[in-house]
């Protein structure tokens, strides 16, 4: 176990008067190592998970999207102003949702 940027001395150090005892608390808590059957159950029951949380995630969009165009077209046969004035809220939201994610984005990948 050598650490990132030091001294030999203090590695020296840290080798002789602590790598005893990490050592000894690395053997008695080792990880248990899972066979092969067991690991691709594992991988089957995740694949699984996911699988039920995407479908269930697609549902879910869908509910929403047949509740909103619904809603869309309801105001489109009632009043052809209100259904351009919730658009337009909706299209100024959205670009702004969009502009807030990418800005945030592009500030974090050019820092230095």
């Amino acid at each position: 176990m050598r650490k990132q940027k030091t001294d030999d001395v203090d590695q020296l150090w840290f080798e002789k008067h602590v790598g005893p005892a990490v050592n000894r608390f690395d053997a008695v808590h080792s990880p248990p190592i899972p066979g092969l059957n067991e690991l691709e159950q594992r991988v089957k029951r995740h694949k699984q998970d996911v699988k039920r949380m995407l479908w269930k995630e697609l549902a879910l969009f869908w509910l929403t999207a047949i509740f909103v165009l619904s809603s869309m077209l309801w105001l489109l046969d009632n009043s052809r102003m209100w259904f351009a004035v919730v658009q337009t809220v909706f299209a100024a939201g959205g670009i702004g949702y969009v502009s807030m994610i990418f800005g945030r984005r592009m500030g974090h990948k050019w820092k230095n």
